[in-house]
């Protein structure tokens, strides 16, 4: 009985002391991304990036700077990294201001979203990754109303998956993700899909 009993507050006590994480996260792909302020003669501006067209995912969108976790490195860290080394700035151009909200997307992937002041920049990027940047006043970004569309997806199990073990097996009912997708229109640039969520969740921030 006293074994069981031990047994019993050992667990209760892993409970009690356990730190909250996303299920899961351990098997996700993790990335950071840092929104960079900039002070310009309208007061702030946020800079985006047009992704090279030499690389093969996503060639062309924008986004912000940013990239996947190395081993160990914390977000906040590979954050600023990544945006020293896809703008060519030193990391003590960079005033980091905290970190902001973080999006869980299908498929296992997490972005961490950090925001920093951008000081002295000079107009760098790397060409290898970047095809240009530019910026839009913050004033300006919040008077945009996004446009919003949707689309769907359905659930295609694997061939082996073993329908004989669930109710109704291979005619199983489903879920179909309705997604909502964003665009932020600005002059002849077009801001969508990830990054217009993480812009949607910063400009809530600043209202």
């Amino acid at each position: 009985m006293a074994e069981r009993e031990r047994f019993d507050q050992t667990i209760l006590e892993k409970i009690k002391t356990h730190a909250a994480t996303l299920v899961g996260i351990r098997h996700c792909k993790q990335f950071a991304v840092c929104i960079p302020l900039l002070e310009t003669n309208e007061g702030y501006g946020l800079l985006f990036e047009v992704r090279s067209a030499k690389i093969d995912r996503q060639p062309g969108d924008i986004c912000f700077p940013g990239g996947m976790l190395e081993p160990g490195e914390t977000a906040a860290k590979a954050a600023v990294r990544e945006t020293c080394e896809e703008l060519l700035v030193e990391e003590s151009s960079l005033e980091l201001l905290g970190k902001m909200d973080t999006l869980v997307e299908d498929g296992g992937m997490v972005l961490h979203t950090f925001s920093a002041i951008l000081k002295d920049y000079r107009g760098t990027y790397s060409e290898a990754e970047v095809e240009s940047v530019f910026i839009v006043p913050l004033h300006t970004l919040l008077k945009i109303e996004p446009e919003r569309y949707y689309i769907t997806e359905h659930t295609v199990p694997d061939e082996n998956f073993p329908f004989h073990r669930i109710r109704n097996g291979r005619e199983y009912p489903w879920r179909k993700k309705r997604e909502e997708v964003l665009f932020y229109p600005w002059k002849d640039k077009v801001i969508w899909g990830i990054t217009a969520k993480l812009l949607e969740a910063f400009l809530e921030t600043c209202r």
